[in-house]
């Protein structure tokens, strides 16, 4: 037998072309045709009015769709840009610059340029300009509270070894 690859699971039924839902059953199955096995999934309604018997089947479940919510970088860039325009030494303001300096490190707006006594020096990508920020004490349960905070603040969704 010749060289063959079965394909990967579909997001759609490959009769009716619905859209899997997060989680659902359904069957996959393999089908000979023209000398060539090719998989095929179905949802659980075409699976029932199928016509033949494939080669193989098995019953499967998606997997576990995470809905993403879409994030607003530019908005959290601008709520940096005011917070290093007017730097404060209320602690709580120095904790969120300091998570907001992270995130947007990771989301690539801003870049380490290097550190100074317990502060960060970032270039930021609008401008090119570097800003310190220095580098708050914040506990683990501060840290959660704060990060739901910033999610809400911002309707994102951030995974908690991001602000760690």
């Amino acid at each position: 037998m010749e060289d063959w690859k079965v394909e990967r699971r579909k997001k759609r039924c490959t009769v009716c072309e619905r859209v899997f839902a997060s989680e659902e059953e359904l069957c996959s199955c393999i089908v000979e045709a023209e000398g060539a096995f090719s998989r095929r999934d179905l949802c659980l309604a075409c699976w029932e009015r199928r016509t033949s018997e494939p080669f193989s089947f098995w019953r499967t479940r998606m997997p576990r769709i995470r809905e993403r919510k879409l994030e607003d970088i530019g908005a959290m860039v601008e709520f940096f840009k005011r917070l290093v325009a007017a730097p404060s030494e209320d602690p709580l303001r120095r904790k969120i610059t300091y998570l907001v300096a992270l995130i947007l490190m990771r989301k690539k707006r801003l870049k380490l340029a290097g550190v100074r006594a317990a502060a960060l020096l970032v270039e930021k990508s609008w401008d090119g300009d570097v800003a310190e920020i220095p580098e708050p004490a914040i506990g683990d349960e501060e840290l959660q509270t704060l990060r739901v905070e910033m999610e809400k603040l911002f309707d994102v969704e951030l995974a908690a070894e991001a602000a760690a």
